[in-house]
This record gives C-alpha cells, structure tokens and sequence, in this order.
C-alpha cells in the first residue's frame, strides 16, 4: 500500500510539473509576442529551463544579447550587455537591476504573476496588447 501511495504521489507530481511548464511556456510565450512584432523571435536567455519549455517553433535562442530581439533574464550578473533591448525578468527582484527590463514574470503564493512597468515600455516605444493592461505598472513596488 505505500508503494502504491509512494507511485500515486510522484505519478502527480510529475503531471504538476508537466502543468506548470505548459502554463509558464504560454504566459512567457503571449508576453514575448506583444513585446516584439518579428515572426522569428530571437531570445537571448541565461535559463535552461526557457530553453527547455519555450517552443522551437518560431523561437531563436541565440548566445549574445547583441543577436537577440528579447532577452529573459533569472540571474542578475553585470556582463550583459542587454543594452536597448526588451528584458523580461523571472524574478520580480531583477527589475530593479536591470533598469533596461520592461516587465517580469514571477510565480508568488502559488501563483503566476506578470508586471509590465508602462514608462520602461515607453522608453523603448513599445506598445502591448491590450489584454495585458491589467498588469501595466507605473513603477516597481
């Protein structure tokens, strides 16, 4: 029996994972598309996990920010050179040392949560679908 609990319990787990990999891959994937109007996108990324769960179709990931149309950021490291170039951070936390990064998306109480910060995207005269203006900030908190 606790074999059969033991199965039951990491058969959900991975089921889970498998659930919030597909949620995560969409929300970054509709954030991406409003940031950037090219149909080939190509993304600078120092995560191996949106290496993983980002679809091939359509997606680029390149070595250098240079070459990138976007970059997703989860680390805060002072060699990027991500000047001029939309950021998507993975923690909240980030979009305070990246001042180049337009919005975050960050998982909090067992939520998926996405922040865009309206004078960033100004700065870069970058205009976002309007089914994300619920999530327009002004500034970071």
């Amino acid at each position: 029996m606790k074999y059969l609990i033991l199965i039951f319990i990491l058969l959900s787990n991975t089921l889970m994972a498998s659930d919030i990999d597909k949620i995560e891959s969409k929300i970054i994937m509709d954030m991406v598309s409003t940031l950037t109007d090219n149909e080939t996108i190509s993304i600078y990324t120092d995560s191996l996990k949106i290496k993983k769960i980002l679809p091939n179709k359509n997606i680029n990931f390149v070595n250098e920010c240079s070459s990138a149309d976007i970059a997703i950021l989860e680390k805060l490291t002072s060699n990027h050179q991500c000047t001029n170039l939309a950021i998507i951070t993975l923690k909240y936390d980030l979009l305070k040392g990246y001042p180049q990064s337009v919005a975050s998306f960050f998982w909090q109480k067992g939520r998926p949560n996405i922040v865009f910060i309206e004078p960033r995207l100004k700065l870069l005269n970058i205009k976002i679908d309007t089914k994300f203006n619920d999530y327009i900030e002004q500034n970071i908190w």
